[in-house]
C-alpha cells in the first residue's frame, strides 16, 4: 500500500509537485540520494520489469504504489532520460555528494601550496567535466576534440583563477586578520564558481550552437531549437554556481565557530572529520536545492523560440504555445 503522504503511482506524475520549488527539491533529493548507488544490476532489472508490467496494466498501482515509487527512484537516479542507458556510477548525480565532500576538503585546505591548489582545482574540474558530459542533454553529441577542448579550458580557467587570486591576496598584505581570512575563503569559491560556469558553457556549448530536441505535451519531438539549448545551459550553469556557494563558503565559517568550543580544543584531531561532516550536511541540502531551482523537464514559450516553431500544431490540430525540453542536470 502507499504511504499516506504520497500519491498513488500513475506512471506520469512526479512523487511531489514539480510546479513548486519544495516539490522539485523533494523529487531531486530522490535523484541525488547516495543510497541509490548501492542498487545492483538485479535491482535495476527488477525495477525496469516492475515499471514495464505497470505500463502493461499487470501491476495494481494502489497495492504496489510504494514499490513502484521505489523502482522509479532507482531508474531516475541511474538511467539517462535521453539515452535510456545507465550513467557510469561515479558520474551519476547521486555520486556528487560523497565525491565532492572529498574534493571540497581539498579545495579549502589552509595554507595550501601552489602545487596543492592546482592539484585540487584539476581534480574538481576533471570530475565536473565528466559529470556534465554524463548528464548532458544527449540529443546533441560532442566529438572527442570538443570534449578535450572543453576540459583544457575549464582546468586552465580554474587553476589560473585559484593561483592568481591567491597570489593577489598575499600581495595585498592585509594586516587585518579577519579581512585577510575572508578574502582567502573567497579564493576557492570564486575560482570554482567561475570555472564551473565556464565548464558548463564550454562543455555544453554545442547545445546552444546546434540546438536541442523540443517536444509537445504528447511527447512528439518537433526539431532542435538553439533558444531552448541556451535556456537549458544557462539554467544548469546558474544551478552549479548555487551549489558551490554554500558548500565552499559556509564550512570555514562554521568550523571557525566550532574550533572555539572546548571540545574541539581538547580533541584537535576531530577537526578533519568534523569539517567533512559539515561539508556533507551542507551538500545534502544545497545540491538538490540548486538543481530544484528549475524543473528538469522545463518548458519554453513558442514565442521565445525560432520562428519555425511558432505556428506548429499538435496531433489535435491546436497551435502549440509551449514546448518541453530536457535541461539536463
Amino acid at each position: 500500500m502507499t504511504s499516506n503522504s504520497l500519491p498513488v503511482f500513475d506512471g506520469v506524475s512526479s512523487k511531489y509537485d514539480n510546479n513548486t520549488f519544495y516539490g522539485r527539491f523533494q523529487n531531486f533529493r530522490d535523484i541525488t540520494d547516495p543510497t541509490t548507488l548501492f542498487a545492483t544490476e538485479k535491482d535495476l532489472s527488477q525495477s525496469k520489469t516492475l515499471l514495464d508490467n505497470f505500463e502493461k496494466g499487470l501491476v495494481d498501482p494502489v497495492k504496489n504504489s510504494d514499490e513502484l515509487w521505489k523502482a522509479k527512484k532507482i531508474i531516475d537516479s541511474t538511467i539517462h532520460p535521453d539515452t535510456g542507458k545507465p550513467i557510469f556510477l561515479p558520474f551519476r548525480v547521486s555520486a556528487f555528494l560523497p565525491i565532492n565532500v572529498i574534493i571540497c576538503a581539498g579545495l579549502i585546505l589552509p595554507n595550501a601550496s601552489i602545487g596543492t591548489t592546482i592539484f585540487w582545482q584539476w581534480v574538481n574540474q576533471s570530475y565536473n567535466i565528466a559529470l556534465n558530459h554524463a548528464n548532458r542533454n544527449a540529443s546533441n553529441t560532442m566529438s572527442n576534440k570538443q570534449i578535450l577542448e572543453a576540459y583544457a579550458s575549464a582546468v586552465g580557467i580554474s587553476c589560473s583563477l585559484a593561483v592568481g587570486l591567491g597570489w593577489g591576496v598575499n600581495k595585498l598584505n592585509i594586516q587585518n586578520k579577519t579581512i585577510s581570512s575572508a578574502l582567502r575563503m573567497m579564493v576557492p569559491f570564486t575560482a570554482v564558481t567561475s570555472a564551473g560556469i565556464a565548464n558548463v558553457l564550454i562543455m555544453r556549448g554545442n547545445e546552444m550552437i546546434n540546438g536541442i530536441d523540443i517536444k509537445d505535451k504528447d511527447g512528439v519531438v518537433h526539431g532542435k531549437s538553439k533558444e531552448a539549448g541556451k535556456s537549458a545551459v544557462y539554467k544548469v550553469a546558474f544551478s552549479r554556481a548555487a551549489t558551490s556557494f554554500p558548500a565552499l563558503l559556509l564550512p570555514p565559517i562554521i568550523m571557525g565557530l566550532l574550533e572555539r568550543t572546548s571540545f574541539v580544543k581538547k580533541y584537535p584531531k576531530i577537526k578533519l572529520p568534523l569539517n567533512l561532516a559539515v561539508i556533507a550536511a551542507i551538500f545534502n541540502t544545497s545540491l538538490p536545492a540548486a538543481i530544484a531551482l528549475f524543473p528538469q523537464e522545463s518548458t519554453i514559450s513558442a514565442n521565445s523560440l525560432e520562428p519555425q516553431f511558432r505556428n506548429i500544431k499538435d496531433k489535435n490540430g491546436n497551435i502549440i504555445k509551449e514546448f518541453i525540453y530536457n535541461k539536463g542536470l
